[in-house]
């Protein structure tokens, strides 16, 4: 179609939409004045409509192609699943805008104004935002993939799920955001402003938050493994249950941040700040800590404070956070099958309703000669319950529980026990008692009909330190079995192994 004439292309263009045209590509129709009408499915593929004034227009599901919106007024504008790929709306004004499912993939919105629009489910795919304004804008499931953010305002605005891989978002505002279950692989956000930001469930893996102010942010759950967060103030953050392994923390600021249950393995902390630093239930190993500041962390079991630990050393900072997750770690002398292991899953299902230290399901590894099964707990206090509920289903368990029993008893005798012995004697004892009020013949039948539970077992303890303890090993394991050894029982084999007492007592001695 031939380009309109200037002077009348705004009432022109309106008499030809009402007649049923809708194709107006590249039409002339700079600083035109079309606000309050209504031109859905319009097509106005590379069209000039720099300065043009269409706010509150009624542009839905219209297709402005690489059109030219400078400068433009579409503030209150309808652009719902309009298509603005490659469109250019420079320093336009696009305040409380409809682009609900729209398609700006490439567009560009440098210093435009976006304060409040909608653009939920939008495709914003390497769009240009640079210094943009969105503030309390809506971004909810939108696709912001490699898209420019850079010292744009997302003041209190909402990406709820929305993609941000690999998106450029220098310097850029995102306090008070809720980014909840965002996906961030790989941000580049150095210098940015996500203080009190909801982060929970967000996806940060290799993202880069070098200087990013992230106090009080709420990354609970999120996952930050390989992430880049040197010169990070993250004071006061939420990270329960987040992962940070090979997370890069040098001369960040962690002070009273809350790592409760979180998964800290092969982070750099050289340098950082940790005083107050609440860690129950975390696992933290193989950390780098050169340098690092911690008077004391919060153990308690609510970050109340009332179990502090406190540091005179660097030196006992890192050892601290290096110590591996107590386990049982169970070896039976056979491959599992898939069977079993439904069985197995079954049991264990019936056994965590017994005590919650069985709650986490094990770590399954298997060889062409055993399976193991390796049972994780958050201290020493735990293990001895474990090892007494994870045995139950093979017919070594009765062995393993009477030896269970008499190093307790004997245990608790010595006037010089370790106070761990006592912590897990309790714990022990509850199992033992939730188990008497417990109906075990379901149990049984699950394993009656499958071998693998009557194969030799080899248990042993692990401590947060590392040492270990053989609590017990079949006679027969390792033993090459013909066709009439199966079914054979620990009672058959006449005195069984078990550690003496002093090395019982030594090993809850160490992981102290």
């Amino acid at each position: 179609m031939k380009p309109l004439p200037a002077p009348d292309a705004a009432a022109r263009l309106l008499d030809k939409y009402a007649q049923g045209e809708r194709d107006f590509s590249r039409a002339q129709l700079n600083e035109c004045v079309l606000s309050g009408t209504r031109l859905p499915n319009i097509i106005l593929r590379e069209a000039d409509l720099n300065v043009v004034n269409l706010s509150n227009a009624n542009l839905s599901q219209s297709d402005l192609q690489a059109a030219v919106l400078n400068v433009s007024r579409l503030s209150g504008t309808n652009l719902s699943q309009a298509n603005l790929q490659a469109a250019q709306m420079n320093v336009a004004n696009l305040i409380q805008a409809i682009l609900v499912g729209a398609n700006l993939t490439g567009a560009s919105l440098i210093r435009s104004e976006l304060l409040r629009a909608d653009l939920s489910n939008t495709n914003l795919t390497q769009a240009n935002l640079q210094e943009a304004d969105l503030r309390e804008v809506r971004l909810r499931w939108s696709n912001l993939t490699r898209a420019n953010l850079s010292r744009s305002n997302l003041r209190k605005s909402s990406l709820i799920g929305a993609n941000l891989s690999h998106v450029q978002a220098h310097s850029v505002n995102l306090e008070g955001a809720d980014l909840n279950n965002a996906i961030m692989i790989g941000l580049e956000g150095r210098h940015g402003n996500l203080r009190t930001a909801n982060l929970s469930g967000a996806n940060l893996r290799g993202a880069n938050l070098r200087w990013a102010n992230l106090t009080g942010a709420n990354l609970k759950d999120a996952d930050l493994t390989d992430a880049k967060l040197s010169g990070a103030d993250l004071t006061g953050a939420q990270l329960e249950g987040a992962t940070l392994e090979n997370t890069i923390l040098v001369h960040a600021d962690l002070s009273r941040a809350n790592l409760r249950h979180a998964r800290c393995v092969g982070a750099d902390l050289s340098g950082a700040t940790i005083t107050g630093i609440q860690m129950q239930g975390a696992i933290v190993y193989d950390i780098q800590t050169t340098e690092i500041v911690c008077e004391w962390i919060d153990l308690s079991l609510y970050g109340d404070q009332s179990q502090r630990r406190y540091f005179n050393t660097g030196q006992d900072v890192h050892a601290f956070l290096n110590q591996r997750p107590a386990q049982v770690m169970v070896t039976i002398d056979g491959v599992m099958t898939l069977a079993a292991h439904a069985a197995l899953a079954a049991a264990f299902v019936q056994l965590a309703e017994v005590s919650p230290v069985l709650s986490r399901p094990p770590n399954i590894e298997l060889t062409n000669r055993h399976t193991q099964l390796a049972c994780m707990t958050d201290d020493e206090t735990g293990l001895s319950a474990i090892a007494y509920l994870v045995t139950l289903p093979f017919v070594d368990g009765p062995a393993i529980q009477a030896i269970l029993d008499t190093l307790h008893q004997e245990g608790l005798s010595q006037s010089s026990r370790p106070f761990a012995l006592d912590e897990a004697d309790r714990e022990l004892n509850r199992v033992k008692t939730m188990l008497q009020q417990q109906d075990l013949s379901t149990l049984k039948t699950l394993v009656a009909d499958h071998t693998f539970f009557t194969w030799p077992v080899q248990i042993k303890l692990v401590n947060a330190r590392g040492s270990s303890l053989e609590l017990y090993a079949n006679p027969q394991f390792g033993v090459r079995r013909t066709s009439g050894s199966y079914g054979i029982t620990p009672t058959d084999m006449g005195k069984l192994y078990q550690p003496t007492l002093d090395n019982y007592l030594t090993f809850f001695r160490s992981g102290q």
